[in-house]
């Protein structure tokens, strides 16, 4: 690649540089970060080779439309409120418009992010979630279609309590509570250790 083709790259790259720092606005920093989570976040999930690939499925398209209501709410936050605010406080205080402008896109970015969208994705996701497990028709599968031979244990049984328990006042000495330990929980030797068939 030679110097003739750097410069107009770089002539690019420092247009576009300038271009962000002089319309640096919070909206476009959040919702950047949103845009990358929720790409990279489900794809991370999905990466995970040791979980079930359906409950992968789940947290995967859970977390992507996460994002996508956390950049809605920005945008929605954004639009809806900067400018109205932005000009009444303008008309009350005389200030430079343009400075109330980019405090109250903060103070809305922090808004969103604070309280709208944590309110917003308790609303949404769950009736979402639920409409798309509708939509596509996967329901639990019900044990009636396992198949699985194992040797089955039978229930067990308390063991039997002996006599001596039942007066465990009367044992006395510097060993009386190994002695009553040992003779309330008498072994029990009714288990299957046994692996396989």
């Amino acid at each position: 690649m030679g110097s003739g083709n750097l410069n107009p790259i770089l002539k690019k790259i420092a247009k576009a540089a300038y271009n962000l720092g002089d319309h640096n606005d919070p909206l476009n920093a959040v919702l950047a970060i949103a845009i990358f989570k929720g790409i990279n976040r489900p794809l991370f999930t999905m990466m995970d080779k040791e979980s079930d690939p359906q409950v992968k499925k789940y947290a995967a398209f859970r977390e992507g439309l996460t994002e996508v209501v956390a950049a809605s709410t920005y945008i929605l936050t954004n639009k809806l409120l900067v400018n109205p605010v932005s000009k009444y406080l303008q008309k009350k205080s005389g200030g430079s418009l343009g400075k109330i402008t980019h405090g109250v896109e903060f103070l809305g970015v922090c808004v969103s992010a604070v309280f709208l969208i944590p309110l917003a994705c308790n609303l949404l996701l769950n009736p979402i979630m639920k409409g798309v497990a509708k939509i596509t028709g996967k329901k639990k599968q019900t044990d009636n279609k396992l198949d699985i031979k194992e040797n089955v244990v039978p229930e067990l049984s308390k063991p039997q309590v002996s006599q001596q328990v039942s007066n465990l006042s009367s044992i006395k000495g510097p060993n009386s509570l190994l002695q009553v330990l040992q003779n309330k929980y008498t072994p029990y030797n009714g288990g299957n250790m046994k692996v396989g068939v």
